[in-house]
C-alpha cells in the first residue's frame, strides 16, 4: 500500500547526491539563519568529529516535482543551506585537488561546454537569492573573496556572514582536524528525508514535524532521567515538576539547557560528547538526583540569572560586579560563565574577594579572547580557575590560574594593533575601551550602542576618502583596528555612514549623541582623519586597556 510517504535515514553525501536537485520554490522564506545558528552547528558537527558519532540534524521534507530528478524543500532548507555553505568553505581551502573536488561534488556538477551542459547545482535558492548564492558561495574558490562584500538583502548579508564565520573557524583547524570535520560533515552527518508525492502532503508532514509538540530539549530529556532515578512518588513527581517548570520559564529553554552545559563543565573537566550523557555520568553520580534537584539546581539557576543579566540592585559591590559581568556577556563567548556561575554557588556576590574575583576573571577573559584560538586551550584555562575556587590562597597567589604571562601580555598588545574582523569582536573591544576611557562607564551589551568605522569600510570611487586615503592596502589594514572606531547609537550610525570626516564629525557632535561616548569624545579635538592619526590612536587605545588590566 503506498501512503504517498517515503522516510528513510541518509547522509548528507545522499541528499546531495548526483541524481537528484533540491530547489527552493517561492512561497518558502528567505534564509534566516544568524552567526549564532550556524555556528551552533559547526560546533555540533567539530564535537562529532572529535568523540567519532553521527551527528543527527533533523528532518528534511520533499516534494516530487513534475521535472525528474527535481525536488522542492518543504522543510529544511535553513539546514541545508548552512551546510551547502560549511561545504563550499571546506572546498575552497582545501589543499588538495582531489578532496576538493570531492566536497564540490556535494555542490555541483562541474560544467560540461563540451556537451552544451552548464553547472548542476544541488541545492537550488529562490529567483531572489538564488544567482548570489551561486556566484558568492556555491563557485568554487567564492568563499575567499567575500571582503566587501555585503549583498542586497538581509538573506544574502547573512549568507555572507555565515560563511566569513565559518570560514573564520575552519581556517584555524588542523589538517587532521579539517579532514575529520568534512568527513563528518558529507558521511557521518544524519537526516530523515521525507519524500511525499504533492505539495498538500509535504504541508501536513510539516504541520506534524513542527506543530505537534517541540523537540525535547537537553533539559527534558535530563529531567525524564532525574525523575526516574530518583524513584518519585506521585506527589513527589508533581511537586518537583512544578518546580522545574518554574525554572524553565524563569531562563527559557535554550538558556536552561545552557546552564546544565555549564553545570556539566564544572563537574567534567573534559566536556567532551554529548551534553545528556556528559551530564549524567559526570554529575549525578557526585551529587545525587535528589540532592542536585533539592539543592544544586536552584541556586544554578539565581547566579544563572544574575551572570546573564547583570542585574545587582544592592551590595557593597553590585557596581563592580555588574559592570564586570556587562563587559563579559559582551564577548561572542561564554565559557567565563562556569567560574562565575560556580564562585555565585559557593560563595555570592557579597564576599569579600568578590570584586577581586570579578576584575581578575574579566580580564582573564578578553586576553583568552585575543591569544587563544583553540576552544580547548580556552576551556583549560577557565577550568583551572574553576578548580581553586575553593581555595584563596590557590586563586589568588603566586601561581594563580588569573595570572597572566609577560608572553600573553606581548600577544595580548600585539593582538590589539591588528584587525578585528568579527562584528562580535569589534563591538566587544568598542564597548570595552569605553568603559575604560578617562569619563568613559560600562554600556550593557544590549543597549542600541553600535561600533562606526570612522575611515568606512567600503568607499565610492568619487569619495573624499580616496584623497586623504589613496593606499588600498592601508584602507584595508587599518578600517577595522581600534584606532578606528567610536560608538553611536545605530540610527545615527546609519546617518553617518559613508560621509566624509568632517561630516561625520557633524554628525557625532551636533545632536548625533557623541558626547555620551567617552569613545566618541576622544575625537573632539581631533581635525584630520589620516593613516597615522589612526595607527597612533591605536596604539594610545591598546596602551589604556593594558594599563587598565594591569598589564602595562
Amino acid at each position: 500500500m503506498d501512503l504517498g510517504v517515503r522516510a528513510q535515514e541518509s547522509s548528507l553525501k545522499s541528499i546531495f547526491g548526483p541524481s537528484e536537485r533540491l530547489c527552493m520554490p517561492p512561497y518558502q522564506r528567505s534564509y534566516s539563519w544568524t552567526e549564532r545558528e550556524a555556528g551552533e552547528l559547526l560546533t555540533d558537527l567539530l564535537d562529532a568529529a572529535e568523540t567519532g558519532t553521527p551527528h543527527f540534524v533533523g528532518a528534511v521534507v520533499l516534494n516530487r516535482g513534475t521535472e525528474e530528478g527535481l525536488l522542492e524543500i518543504v522543510d529544511g532548507q535553513q539546514r541545508l543551506t548552512t551546510l551547502t555553505i560549511l561545504l563550499s568553505v571546506l572546498r575552497d581551502i582545501e589543499s588538495d585537488p582531489s578532496k576538493s573536488a570531492e566536497i564540490h561534488a556535494l555542490i555541483a556538477d562541474e560544467a560540461r561546454p563540451m556537451l552544451g551542459e552548464a553547472a548542476s547545482w544541488r541545492l537550488q535558492l529562490n529567483h531572489m537569492d538564488g544567482p548570489f548564492f551561486r556566484h558568492m558561495i556555491q563557485t568554487p574558490g567564492a568563499t575567499l573573496r567575500l571582503d566587501g562584500e555585503s549583498g542586497d538583502s538581509d538573506s544574502q548579508r547573512r549568507m555572507v556572514q555565515n560563511a566569513r564565520t565559518l570560514l573564520k573557524r575552519v581556517k584555524v583547524l588542523s589538517d587532521a582536524d579539517r579532514n575529520a570535520l568534512a568527513d563528518v560533515t558529507m558521511n557521518r552527518c544524519a537526516l530523515v528525508r521525507v519524500v511525499v508525492n504533492d505539495k498538500d502532503q509535504g504541508f501536513k508532514v510539516f504541520r506534524v514535524l513542527n506543530t505537534r509538540g517541540k523537540e525535547p530539549g537537553a533539559h527534558d530529556i535530563i529531567k525524564t532521567e532525574l525523575f526516574q532515578r530518583s524513584k518519585f512518588t506521585t506527589e513527589e513527581a508533581s511537586f518537583y515538576s512544578e518546580r522545574w517548570a518554574e525554572h524553565e520559564a524563569a531562563l527559557g529553554g535554550s538558556a536552561f539547557d545552557d546552564l546544565l552545559r555549564q553545570i556539566r563543565s564544572i563537574y567534567d573537566k573534559s566536556s567532551k560528547g554529548e551534553l545528556i550523557t556528559g551530564f549524567l555520568k559526570n554529575v549525578i553520580p557526585k551529587i545525587t538526583a535528589r540532592g542536585f534537584l533539592d539543592d544544586v539546581l536552584p541556586r544554578y539557576v539565581a547566579a544563572y540569572k544574575i551572570i546573564t543579566t547583570a542585574n545587582l540592585d544592592t551590595g557593597p559591590h553590585a557596581k563592580l560586579i555588574s559592570d564586570k559581568l556587562n563587559q563579559m556577556r559582551a564577548l561572542d563567548q561564554t565559557s567565563w560563565r562556569a567560574p562565575a556561575l560556580k564562585f555565585l554557588v559557593e560563595h555570592g556576590v557579597e564576599h569579600e574577594s568578590a570584586p577581586e574575583f570579578f576584575t581578575k576573571l574579566e580580564r582573564l577573559s578578553y586576553i583568552i579572547m585575543l591569544v587563544l584560538t583553540d576552544r580547548d586551550q580556552r576551556t583549560k584555562r577557565f577550568n583551572k580557575v574553576n578548580e581553586n575556587i575553593g581555595n584563596s590562597r590557590t586563586l589568588y597567589g603566586r601561581g594563580s590560574p588569573f595570572n597572566i604571562t609577560k608572553d600573553e601580555s606581548r600577544r595580548a598588545f600585539d593582538r590589539m594593533l591588528g584587525r578585528f574582523a568579527t562584528f562580535g569582536q569589534r563591538r566587544s573591544m568598542a564597548l570595552r575601551l569605553n568603559a575604560a576611557l578617562d569619563g568613559g562607564f560600562t554600556i550593557a551589551p544590549q543597549s542600541d550602542a553600535t561600533v562606526e568605522h570612522v575611515l568606512p569600510r567600503n568607499i565610492s570611487e568619487d569619495s573624499h576618502w580616496m584623497i586623504t586615503w589613496p593606499d588600498p592596502a592601508k584602507r584595508r589594514e587599518q578600517c577595522d583596528t581600534l584606532g578606528n572606531f567610536v560608538l553611536l547609537t545605530n540610527k545615527v550610525n546609519q546617518k553617518a555612514d559613508r560621509l566624509d570626516y568632517r561630516a561625520k564629525k557633524e554628525v557625532y557632535f551636533n545632536g548625533g549623541g557623541g558626547q555620551d561616548f567617552a569613545l566618541t569624545r576622544d575625537l573632539v579635538d581631533q581635525e584630520a582623519w589620516t593613516s597615522e592619526v589612526v595607527r597612533k590612536r591605536t596604539e594610545r587605545l591598546a596602551e589604556i586597556l593594558m594599563m587598565e588590566w594591569s598589564l602595562a
